[in-house]
């Protein structure tokens, strides 16, 4: 039976105005270099990836072959994955919230920016949260008396979180939390029931360990034993904390995230008293408390980013709604949201706002039909940028031939180095160097272009630039080319 959350007015007019709203900002957004990273992924399939696990390459590939390949198709993707994000987390809430517990929860989440972010940038944390609320859903059940094959299925999508991105390690230990927490279920935890959970997730998440294995353990040694290394010199930067706190204030909006905060010590507080707290409260509160304090933590000593907590607040809408008492507060939020989001349109379409960053949707397209007639008048042998992964990425996107990444001057590559580990076929050949202004001018600490290069090319010469205006004649954006003769390989290595 559907619940009558369903029927009330203003729950419908907030979730009919946002999911407009985002449908807009879907149809205007650009390609970001991130879109385009994933997107190379999906065209290299493989059990996972340098920096992240497969999925995001599985999800987008799954609906470029339903939509085609198009900057539309992968914002259409990431909409229709963050919808059923929301989907999974209201049945998840459903069997024991009062409809106007679940309208406020409802509510927080589907006015809260990060679900924005979601619906219109392909990141791993699409497909993360996607399979995190549908572990809500299924471990749940399979707590509260679920047969093994619920236990089963639960453990199986948990280990399908991880391989979206290994934040998802955070599922089974938030089973783990609530089943030693929890004086009725805490027998669960030596039961073959939970012993099928663990094996589930261990089934799903093994060909990404069987991957690792295969190439040294470099995505594990990346996303995790060099970020615990530089962590481990605690060294305090009074700039991380605020930046952190400020950047959740933005995402989930104030009333949703310093709520967790208020609504988490009293949860803790009534614990250690020894006061009884519901299953399902606990069970939420199990998969959110321990990532926030963890990264609040570590957020005193180190650079939190800010999609790093997404996940706990699916779960922290239960503590958060059950928290307030009325709806005067969140009207108000909601208010502002509507606000945030309509100047969020207006910067996709007319970009008021100059963005001062190679992060952005404006301008890559053009660009790339520079690159391509640049080559097509000078015949160049190859391709390549060295700007992180954004100008490559982006330029495969877009184009047919393939682009290469900053390893061919021995910079990082991220996936691209694993793909062309052998540049020996490109020996004496020419290359076409694309930059953008702004990091060439974060370069000039190491010297110019031309002596960066000039050790793994027999010349270097520019050969030309692009200016990106906008509407009003203003320049956004600036490029460079440069003519790369006569590559000599064994200098990469």
């Amino acid at each position: 039976m559907i619940k009558r959350v369903f029927k009330d007015r203003e729950f419908l007019v907030v979730l009919t105005l946002f999911t407009l709203l985002r449908v807009i900002a879907v149809s205007f957004m650009g390609l970001m270099p991130q879109d385009a990273y994933y997107t190379y992924y999906s065209d290299n399939l493989a059990l996972s990836y340098f920096d992240h696990p497969p999925m995001i390459a599985y999800m987008i590939k799954l609906f470029i072959l339903i939509l085609g390949k198009s900057v539309l198709t992968l914002h259409i993707s990431d909409f229709i994955m963050t919808s059923f994000t929301l989907l999974f987390l209201y049945l998840f809430i459903k069997p024991f919230l009062t409809n106007e517990t679940i309208k406020r929860a409802l509510i927080l989440l589907i006015t809260a920016p990060f679900i924005t972010i979601l619906s219109i940038n392909s990141t791993p944390d699409v497909p993360l949260l996607f399979f995190w609320s549908l572990t809500l859903l299924l471990a749940f059940n399979a707590v509260k008396g679920g047969k093994w094959y619920c236990w089963f299925a639960a453990g199986l999508v948990a280990g399908l979180a991880f391989v979206s991105k290994y934040t998802g390690i955070f599922l089974p230990a938030g089973v783990t939390i609530f089943l030693l927490l929890s004086k009725d279920h805490r027998s669960k935890l030596f039961s073959l029931n939970f012993l099928l959970f663990v094996l589930a997730f261990l089934i799903a998440t093994l060909p990404v360990v069987l991957w690792n294995v295969d190439n040294e353990f470099i995505s594990f040694r990346y996303q995790a034993a060099e970020r615990a290394t530089q962590m481990s010199s605690f060294s305090f930067n009074p700039l991380h904390f605020p930046g952190y706190f400020a950047s959740q204030l933005l995402l989930a909006l104030p009333l949703f995230f310093l709520s967790i905060f208020a609504s988490g010590y009293l949860l803790v507080k009534r614990y250690i008293k020894g006061e009884r707290i519901e299953d399902y409260l606990l069970f939420a509160a199990s998969f959110a408390l321990p990532m926030l304090f963890l990264f609040t933590g570590i957020s005193f000593i180190y650079w939190v980013k800010i999609n790093w907590i997404m996940p706990l607040y699916l779960s922290s809408a239960v503590m958060v709604a059950l928290y307030l008492k009325s709806n005067s507060l969140l009207r108000w939020q909601t208010g502002f949201s509507v606000v945030f989001h309509i100047a969020l349109i207006a910067e996709l379409i007319w970009m008021p706002v100059k963005v001062n960053s190679d992060d952005t949707w404006w301008g890559w397209e053009r660009l790339a039909q520079k690159v391509e007639s640049l080559n097509e008048r000078n015949n160049q042998d190859f391709i390549f940028s060295d700007n992180s992964y954004k100008v490559s990425a982006v330029l495969n996107f877009y184009m047919a031939d393939h682009i290469y990444a900053g390893n061919v001057i021995g910079k990082s590559a991220f996936q691209f180095a694993l793909d062309d580990n052998d540049l020996s076929g490109l020996n004496g050949k020419d290359a076409i160097y694309v930059t953008t202004d702004r990091f060439r001018r974060k370069r000039l600490k190491e010297g110019t272009v031309e002596q960066i290069l000039k050790p793994y090319f027999l010349s270097v010469t520019i050969m030309d630039s692009l200016i990106l205006k906008d509407d009003k004649g203003e320049e956004q954006r600036r490029f460079y080319f440069y003519d790369c003769q006569s590559y000599k390989a064994y200098m990469q290595k």
